[in-house]
This record gives C-alpha cells, structure tokens and sequence, in this order.
C-alpha cells in the first residue's frame, strides 16, 4: 500500500493563492518596518532590503506559491485557474484589516463580494 495520495487541484490552488496573499503581508509588514523608499533609492537599498526577515520570508512564501501554481496550470486551463488567484485580494484585505489595523472600507467590502460572486460563477459554470 502507498501512503502517496493525489492532492486535488483545488487544493493547491487554495494554498498557492493563500502563500500569495501571505508573502504580500509579509512585503507590507518588512516595508513598515523598513521604512519609506523611492523608486530611484529602492535599488541602492535592495540587499538590505531583501535581507529584512519578513521581506525574506515573503520572497519565500512566493517562491513555494509559483511551485505549486506550476501544478495547478498544469492540469487546468489558465483561463479558469487564474481568476481564481483574486482571491488573494480577498484574504489580503483580510491581512490588512486584522493583522494591520487598516481599515475595512464599503468599497473594499463591495470589492470583495464581487470578486466572490465571480468565483463562484467560475466555480458553477467555469470549468466544462
């Protein structure tokens, strides 16, 4: 008996998009604590930026999200994938409002519910 097992598309998909959304909160978190940069000083700064530990950890978490992402395109269309990666603006409003303090607006909120509705449009219809 093999203990490997076949993990649904779904599954990584959500867990893809989740590391997505956290290495975005980590950018914001290291960029708060780093500090204010301009477009021009970025690229001085950029080694001890990378090096901030929350900056480096979401490197990582995008990294470990593109593996995962590979499989997910690999066995669905992009057309039908990809939308699904809007759920990260979801869960990083979600980050941003709870871990951040920033505040939950109408129109984040609005936002968010029309991404969901397309997602399930997706969801129901999408794939044939």
């Amino acid at each position: 008996m093999s203990l490997i097992f076949e993990v649904r598309p779904l599954a990584i998909a959500l867990v893809s998009i989740l590391l997505g959304a956290t290495g975005q909160f980590l950018f914001r978190l290291g960029m708060v604590q780093y500090g204010n940069v301009t477009v021009t000083g970025i690229w001085r700064q950029l080694g001890s930026i990378i090096l901030t530990p929350a900056i480096f950890m979401g490197f990582v978490c995008f990294g470990v999200s593109s593996i995962l992402w590979l499989v997910v395109i690999s066995r669905w269309e992009l057309s039908y994938a990809y939308p699904l990666v809007s759920l990260g603006y979801v869960i990083a409003i979600l980050y941003g409002t709870i871990l951040l303090n920033e505040d939950l607006t109408l129109p984040k909120i609005l936002g968010c519910t029309l991404i969901l509705a397309g997602m399930s449009v997706l969801g129901l219809w999408g794939q044939t």
